[in-house]
This record gives structure tokens, sequence and C-alpha cells, in this order.
């Protein structure tokens, strides 16, 4: 029973030093998808895909990196494009780029884990992108219908612009993302916790072999780009190579077995194959370069700050508790706050 207690309370007491260390990046990062949202929302997203193919690609590519969008919640926007006009490469490189990266989420990883990972997220994004999307475009030129999968509605944008800024996002976003943030944060709690520290790399020493583990596990599981940063955060602190930490970061938020349903209905069977194909190898790639580059002896900034202030060495901060009560304050007000913003 005592044990139990003292395992308890340091699973608290990580989560709480979690929330309030990536709360300032996960708050800026909604502030910062809410004002881009009043440009790169769905009505744009599907009227600038005119033109060539291999523009359209790269063009959809380039859209999506930004936008804070889950890999579930991008496929409506999918088959609106696909509804419009858009071929399957410019399709499936927007469905493969959009989920793995976003604004909030590059700024919760430079908080977190530093800013090799912060570049190196959106470049993993816009390679695998750009290459599924060519991939697609030549090896599968079938164009089949994709008029059975549902159109998202798109609101009349009526409101001013400061109140559509606050609400997508610190309303709309938390309210998709929230749950995950603090389900992440817990995870990555449980992991400090009960694993010893190294305990990963004492067991499975290729880093190469830590990749192939950590896709095997986040490619079926469903994960939001954010939420998947204290996520890898506790495997890192357990011993986690840093290149299977990019791994996870890039396969985890691309894909789940849900995304890998609905592209074979969005796209096809051949499309698919070739969509989670260039996924996996660009996960392995950005992996072994970035194992490549991290210094020996590296410990992400975020583990570094939640051990100490988890286990009593610097205790926690005034700040950093009103950060996490911020943080969970705006999720708790966008899932069970009204719905509508008054005089909406």
């Amino acid at each position: 029973m005592e044990k139990a207690i003292h395992l308890i309370g340091e699973v608290a007491r990580h989560t709480w030093a979690v929330l309030g260390e990536m709360a300032p990046w996960v708050l800026g990062g909604f502030a910062v998808a809410g004002v881009l949202s009043l440009w790169l929302n769905a009505r744009v997203v599907r009227e600038h895909f005119g033109g060539g193919r291999f523009g359209a690609i790269l063009k959809a590519v380039g859209l999506g990196i930004p936008l804070p969008v889950c890999s579930c919640g991008v496929i409506p926007l999918g088959a609106s494009l696909r509804k419009h006009g858009a071929g399957k490469g410019p399709t499936a490189a927007f469905v493969m780029s959009t989920p793995q990266t976003g604004v909030d989420s590059i700024a919760v990883t430079f908080g977190m884990l530093g800013g090799l990972f912060a570049v190196f997220r959106p470049l993993a994004a816009l390679a695998s992108g750009v290459a599924c999307g060519f991939a697609v475009e030549a090896l599968d030129g079938a164009e089949p219908s994709a008029a059975s999968l549902a159109e998202p509605e798109i609101e009349a944008e009526t409101r001013p612009w400061w109140v559509r800024v606050f609400r997508n996002g610190f309303v709309v976003l938390p309210r998709s993302v929230g749950g995950a943030l603090v389900l992440g944060a817990l995870v990555s709690a449980l992991v400090m916790a009960l694993v010893p520290p190294n305990y990963v790399a004492e067991k499975i020493s290729s880093p190469f072999l830590q990749m192939v583990l950590t896709l095997a596990v986040g490619v079926p599981m469903y994960i939001c780009s954010t939420a998947a940063v204290p996520f890898a955060l506790g495997l890192l602190a357990a011993g986690l190579a840093p290149g299977a930490a990019m791994a996870f970061l890039v396969g985890g938020p691309g894909v789940s077995a849900s995304t890998i349903l609905a592209v074979w209905k969005l796209l096809g069977g051949r499309a698919t194959t070739v969509y989670v194909v260039v996924l996996v190898l660009c996960a392995l790639g950005f992996g072994l370069l970035v194992q490549e580059l991290v210094p020996a002896g590296w410990v992400p900034p975020g583990a570094r700050l939640v051990d100490a202030h988890a286990h009593g060495e610097t205790g926690l901060p005034w700040n950093v508790h009103a950060q996490a009560v911020a943080l969970l304050g705006v999720v708790a007000w966008a899932k069970w706050g009204p719905r509508k913003p008054a005089g909406a």
C-alpha cells in the first residue's frame, strides 16, 4: 500500500511538472494557430490545387505543414480536395504532411526536445509529403471517385477576426487535442516513474531496432503531433535512442489504423501501400539522421527540467504551477465551456 501511494505521488508530480513545462509552448502554439486560421482554413486549402499536378503537390505540402490538424481530422479535408478535382498525388501529399506537425507541435517540440527536433519535424513532413505525392502520382494514375466520402461543412466567416482567432486557437484546437495532451503527459509521467533510466537501451541496444519497434507501436496507434512530444519525452528519459524518438514523431502522428482505412477508401489500395511505405522509409531515414547528429550524452531539455522538479531537486517555481493551471483551464474551458461565443 505504501509503495502504491508513493508511485501515485511520483506519477502525479511528474505529470504536473510535464504540464507546467510544456504549457507556455502549447499556449503559444495555440495563439499562432488561431492567427493562421484566418488564412489557412479548409476553404483556402481546397481552392489552391489548380494547375499542374507537381506544382499542386508542393503547394499541398506547403499549406499542410503549419495546419494543426491530426491524422483523423485531415481525412475530411483530403476528401474535400478530391471532390474539388485535386489529383491523388496532391491529396496524398496533403494527407501525409499535415498531421505530422503544425505550429503548435513545433513550439512544444522546441521547448521539450530542443531545436534539432523542432527543425527536423517539419523537414520530415516536407520530405515525406513531397515523396509520397510524387510516388503516388507516378505509380497510380487511376482516379477512382471520392464521392462517397463526406465533405466538411464550412461556416460562413461572419464573426470579427479577433473572435475567430480566439475561438479557433483557444477553443476549437484545444477541444480537439487537449485530452490527448493531458493523456500524453500522464503516459510520459508513468514511463518516467516506472521505467529505470537507460532501461530501453539496456534491453535493445541497437538504435535501428528501437526505431523499428517504435514504428511498429506508433503506426497503428492514434496520437496527434503535439501529444506525441511528451510521450516521446518519457521514452527518451527511459533510454530510448534520439533517432528512435524521431522515427516515432514522424510515424506516430503521420498515420494510424483509422487513417490507413480512410486513405484506402479515398485513394485506393495501391496508393495506400505507397503512402505507408513512404512514411516508414522517411521515419527511418530521419531517425538515422538525427541519431548521427545528436551528441553523446544528450538529454532533452524537457526531461532534465521535469526530472529535477518532480524529484524535488529544485522544486516547482510558482510560474510552473501557474502555467499548468492555465493549460488545464484552457483545455477544460474548450471541452466543457459554451459551444458558441456570445453573439455568434
